[in-house]
C-alpha cells in the first residue's frame, strides 16, 4: 500500500514575508507554523489556518492539493490543483 498516495500538498501564502501562519486541527490545536510561507503534505482533513497567532481563524476542508493565500481565504475562494511551488 503506498501510504504516501494519501498525503495532498498544502501551500499557504501570507500577503508579507513576516507574516506567521499557523496551521491547526480540526479541534483548533496549532501544530505547524510558517513565516511568510507555510508548504506541507497532510493527510484529507479538515484544518483552520490563523495568519498572526491570535487572529481570524479560516477553515480549510482539504480534499485535494490546495494554495491558498491570506487574501483569498478572506474573500473564501482558493485555488485547488495548483501547478507552481514544484520541485522545491
Amino acid at each position: 500500500m503506498d501510504t504516501d498516495s494519501a498525503y495532498l500538498e498544502l501551500v499557504i501564502v501570507a500577503e508579507s514575508t513576516s507574516t506567521e501562519i499557523w496551521l491547526g486541527d480540526s479541534d483548533g490545536h496549532f501544530v505547524q507554523k510558517g513565516v511568510g510561507l507555510l508548504r506541507s503534505r497532510l493527510l484529507p482533513s479538515d484544518y483552520v489556518v490563523e495568519f498572526g497567532l491570535g487572529s481570524a481563524t479560516h477553515p480549510i476542508s482539504l480534499t485535494e492539493k490546495s494554495c491558498y493565500t491570506d487574501a483569498c481565504m478572506r474573500d473564501g475562494t482558493r485555488q485547488a490543483g495548483f501547478t507552481f511551488f514544484r520541485g522545491g
